[in-house]
């Protein structure tokens, strides 16, 4: 995402318009979902992708069109052969792209040039686009600054989160310049395994390790946050948000209950503990016992990880980044 930000400012800066395809909205089976874009380029070239293929192809074609009419467009394409218009595939899905003319002006510029900030400082924001169809206006929406550019888009709410989200009018739509954060509990040989997988998937990581042995920058790749503090003390470390994955891997059963009994109430969107049944089990009733709501305990995923016969840290960090990857494109 950072590369089609930058590519499109560089455009933009070089009195290039663009061409931005969003996947506003996708059913059935579609190779790409919601919120997926491709930049188009006067020159005919492309950043990013709606899907690949025969749908990339076509909107490749219709950019070209949307560029010599300076006016946006929406269009939707069917992947199967029922449908007269359809393209002749057989995935069986349906998806509505939105292609936005970007003109090359002072506005424009200065929006994404904010853009790029964003997705450099990692700061929690969303490039926010409002359309009727023919036109479209973008502004940022940052939990530091509020709305920048336009109060209009005010009356065009979204809900900001860690996913792609369109308002009830579909005029309006949020794309997050952030990664996922997920925040690993543990430092050892499973989670050493874990993070550059969970890196290279797009993932921002945190290793949360009580030792400073395990808590060594060395053991893990380049981008991976390292906090080397107590169990006990989470909540003067980091701040768990309700987007947020968590993925407890410590040394023992008293340390992922020390974590548990205070990650369950901040309900991140992802909460899973590595561990045998007969641990899962043991970690519930213990759970239950100290008090804690049966729903949030029910919410953990735990043995976590999807089910692929993983045994060594390497198979065990896929499994893991599996499920993830799952729970982030809405599929569990």
């Amino acid at each position: 995402m950072k590369k089609l930000f930058s590519e499109i400012l560089k455009q933009l800066i070089d009195k290039n318009d663009v061409v931005l395809c969003v996947i506003r909205e996708s059913s059935g089976s579609t190779p790409r979902k919601a919120g997926a874009m491709m930049a188009c380029f006067s020159d005919g070239t492309t950043v990013g992708t709606v899907g690949g293929g025969l749908v990339e192809y076509e909107c490749t074609l219709h950019a070209k069109d949307v560029m010599k009419e300076k006016r946006d467009s929406v269009k939707e394409y069917s992947l199967d052969n029922r449908d007269a218009g359809a393209l002749g595939m057989v995935c069986g899905g349906r998806s509505q792209i939105y292609f936005h003319f970007i003109k090359s002006d002072e506005n424009n510029i200065s929006v994404f040039e904010r853009i790029c900030e964003f997705t450099d400082n990692k700061n929690r924001a969303w490039m926010v686009a409002v359309s009727d169809d023919n036109e479209s206006e973008f502004s940022v929406y940052s939990e530091e600054f509020g709305y920048e550019n336009i109060k209009e888009f005010q009356e065009n709410s979204c809900d900001f989160n860690s996913a792609f989200s369109i308002s009830e009018n579909k005029k309006c739509y949020a794309v997050p310049l952030f990664s996922s954060r997920v925040y690993v509990f543990g430092g050892g040989h499973v989670s050493q395994a874990l993070c550059p997988v969970l890196l290279s998937c797009g993932f921002d990581v945190t290793v949360y390790e009580d030792s400073e042995k395990f808590a060594d920058k060395s053991l893990f790749p380049s981008g991976t946050e390292i906090v080397n503090s107590s169990f006990l003390k989470i909540n003067e470390s980091v701040d768990i948000k309700s987007d947020d994955y968590v993925v407890v891997l410590t040394r023992g059963h008293k340390s992922d209950n020390d974590v548990l009994k205070q990650i369950l109430s901040k309900n991140p969107y992802y909460l899973g503990v590595i561990g045998s049944k007969k641990k899962v089990k043991v970690m519930r009733d213990f759970l239950l016992d100290c008090g804690l709501d049966k729903a949030q305990v029910e919410r953990i995923y735990s043995p976590i990880g999807l089910e692929i016969g993983a045994q060594t840290p390497s198979e065990i960090a896929v499994s893991i980044t599996a499920q993830l990857i799952a729970k982030r494109a809405g599929v569990i």
